[in-house]
């Protein structure tokens, strides 16, 4: 099995490199300190599984993952290595084409067990991420189910950002109209501020910010 690690921090992918050089199956593995490094280079054979971080100077590890199923759709497996542990942040991964999603804070074996989990073409999710990815699931369904199409709608317009006034011209709408959704949103969400109302949005999968915009 050939392993390209991609990471900025040359520590963890020599230490990384060097365990899974001892493992049973194993037989190359290649590091690259960015994502860019690593679309550069024109390799042959291809990397069996690209194990790579999220957040690195130039490509972030969403854009790898997108040019990655682009150039070799499913060719090669990726699992995802990060200390970004929120799970809007995994589902986004998921959804960009990821097999897999691993916090950097897992032990040796269990990133093997997703590595082996990759290869033979099943999904793996960090075992400390199962329970809050469930229980976000169940609170998602809950409120989804309760809010109207429009009241989404506000929603998801208040969270990016916009004003009443701003919401009220994209959506052809009255402020007056506008505020009573805002209202009913704040009421059936159980919160008082719009404040409060992004947070619980954001940490119930009601809006993902977009992940290019992080630091």
């Amino acid at each position: 099995m050939f392993i390209a690690l991609v990471d900025d921090h040359p520590l963890l992918t020599e230490s990384v490199k060097s365990m899974l050089l001892l493992q049973p199956g194993i037989g190359q593995v290649k590091t690259f300190n960015n994502a860019d490094i690593f679309l550069s280079e024109k390799m042959v054979p291809l990397p069996d599984i690209i194990i790579s971080d999220l957040m690195m100077p130039g490509s972030n590890g969403i854009k790898l993952i997108e040019i990655v199923r682009k150039l070799y759709q499913d060719k090669i497996k990726i699992l995802v290595l990060s200390s970004i542990t929120d799970v809007q942040t995994v589902k986004q991964v998921i959804r960009a084409g990821a097999n897999g999603y691993l916090s950097k804070s897992s032990p040796l074996e269990e990133l093997l067990e997703a590595i082996y989990e990759v290869k033979d073409g099943k999904q793996y999710i960090s075992k400390s991420l199962r329970d809050s990815m469930l229980n976000t699931m169940f609170t998602e369904e809950q409120v989804i189910y309760h809010l109207s199409p429009r009241e989404k709608e506000v929603l998801h317009k208040v969270c990016s950002g916009l004003t009443i006034k701003e919401i009220a011209y994209d959506l052809n709408l009255s402020a007056h109209t506008v505020q009573y959704y805002h209202r009913c949103v704040l009421n059936k969400l159980k919160v008082k501020r719009t404040s409060d109302l992004i947070v619980f949005a954001m940490q119930n999968g009601l809006y993902i910010p977009d992940i290019n915009t992080k630091k």
